[in-house]
């Protein structure tokens, strides 16, 4: 990971813990620093570098709950004139969900997400629902789609189970592995999101 992105989340992150709100110069400077990692992260997804691009990933997005009342995230009320908090999240949700459908775009075996990285996602996004749930700010239009992208994660993490299994001879076909996967999948601890689509 570059330093310019620890810079940039450890910023948002700094200005989320400060007693004093934000100007509106900040708060603008902010979503540009945010949304110029998403960028890179999709940059690098598209670049093959998955691994990177989903440190960037999370980086970001934890940076945003930590600081997401400062930000204005969690208020109804208008911080930003020019800003709207429902293509903010729709972002923020958009660039995950492309990202995992594109985790197989990997252009070397050490870009590629393993299993334990998987796993590890999947709990930091509950844990960014949990915390965002006091807001209301999960699996809504304006919030972020906690069980979309855990769903997401679940068939990634299926499909990368099953492969490991295939190629480590374990088991006789494709139809032994799915079941194998499917017996060892994480059940979803979501609460029920409405369809995005």
């Amino acid at each position: 990971m570059s330093e310019n992105s620890n810079n940039s989340t450890t910023t948002t992150q700094q200005r989320g813990s400060g007693d004093r709100a934000p100007t509106v110069s900040q708060l603008r400077s902010s979503f540009a620093e945010i949304q110029g990692e998403l960028k890179r992260a999709l940059d690098g997804i598209n670049g093959g570098q998955i691994l990177a691009s989903f440190e960037i990933l999370s980086k970001v997005t934890d940076a945003v709950v930590v600081s997401c009342e400062s930000l204005g995230l969690a208020s109804e009320l208008p911080v930003v004139e020019t800003f709207h908090r429902d293509n903010f999240w729709r972002a923020l949700n958009q660039c995950w969900l492309v990202a995992l459908q594109n985790v197989s775009a990997a252009q070397s075996d050490s870009d590629r997400l393993r299993e334990e990285h998987l796993v590890h996602l999947r709990n930091s996004v509950i844990k960014w629902g949990d915390k965002l749930e006091k807001y209301g700010l999960v699996d809504y239009e304006m919030g972020f789609w906690e069980s979309d992208i855990v769903d997401m994660l679940d068939n990634v993490l299926k499909s990368v189970r099953v492969a490991a299994a295939v190629a480590d001879g374990c088991l006789l076909g494709q139809e032994e592995a799915e079941d194998a996967a499917a017996n060892t999948t994480i059940p979803s601890t979501s609460n029920g999101a409405m369809d995005q689509s």
